[in-house]
């Protein structure tokens, strides 16, 4: 049966692989057992802005210019961050094991092109100096700027209409507080004090204790029209309705 280059290693010409590897979109290097790069396609010189010959024979922090393959002496792959680096791991791992690896994220800092984020694919191969492997690079990091926007985006929405939930709930006791209070003063100044007024500030200033309760102990988002927008329900956004109460009847 013919072997697939996805099952297990297979030797190619390093014509083969040069041919192979400059058709892709994405920058590929061919690393040795060494860990140095012996093939890099145009897509790989055209993310580090190097030509090619300058990134063969380097290993791949020098080859890239990662930031910290100088941090030590003995170079890269042996520096305290090269221990927690993705891709050297995941390459040492695909050396020593015979296993690619399929999308591997990770965030490196290079000198020439500054913080970037990654996804990295490795797979085994078998060059006529003996095994390899194959990495592929795909820089994401305008796709993780634009994920972060789009989450940042969705949190002041929520914020914008949690705050507008709040404004439009508490605005109603404080309107009820604010009118019965000037009644409350007129009768004081007749010299009368109706019990029914005073009542009427009490319940409305506990519904406003109410509001600030349910605020303290939302459990999901849920929205309901207002106006022209939506704001956040805090009824069905709330776990904590006072028993007894019916929230539609609060809210008339």
């Amino acid at each position: 049966m013919k072997k697939n280059i996805l099952d297990s290693p297979t030797a190619f010409s390093k014509d083969d692989i040069i041919r192979i590897i400059n058709g892709l979109p994405l920058a590929v290097v061919v690393i040795d057992k060494d860990r140095k790069l012996v093939l890099a396609n145009k897509m790989a010189s055209m993310f580090v802005n190097k030509e090619g010959d300058l990134l063969v024979g380097q290993v791949v922090g020098a080859a890239f210019g990662c930031i910290h393959h100088k941090d030590v002496p003995e170079g890269c792959g042996f520096g305290k961050e090269c221990l927690k680096c993705k891709l050297q791991i995941t390459v040492n791992d695909t050396l020593e094991n015979d296993s690619g690896s399929f999308m591997v994220e990770t965030t490196m800092a290079f000198n020439s092109i500054g913080r970037r984020h990654l996804r990295i694919t490795t797979q085994p191969v078998e060059l006529q100096k003996g095994k390899a492997v194959l990495l592929s690079i795909e820089d994401i990091t305008q796709a993780k700027k634009y994920e972060h926007a789009k989450i940042e985006k969705e949190k002041l929405t929520a914020v914008i209409r949690t705050a507008g939930a709040i404004c439009h709930e508490i605005n109603q006791p404080l309107m009820a507080i604010s009118g019965f209070s000037e009644l409350l003063i007129d009768d004081v100044r007749h010299g009368q004090i109706q019990e029914e007024n005073v009542k009427e500030i009490r319940d409305q200033a506990e519904r406003l204790s109410q509001i600030t309760n349910k605020l303290m102990v939302i459990t999901q988002y849920k929205t309901k029209k207002y106006l022209r927008s939506e704001i956040l329900d805090l009824d069905a956004a709330s776990s904590n309705v006072a028993p007894g109460i019916n929230p539609k009847e609060e809210n008339k």
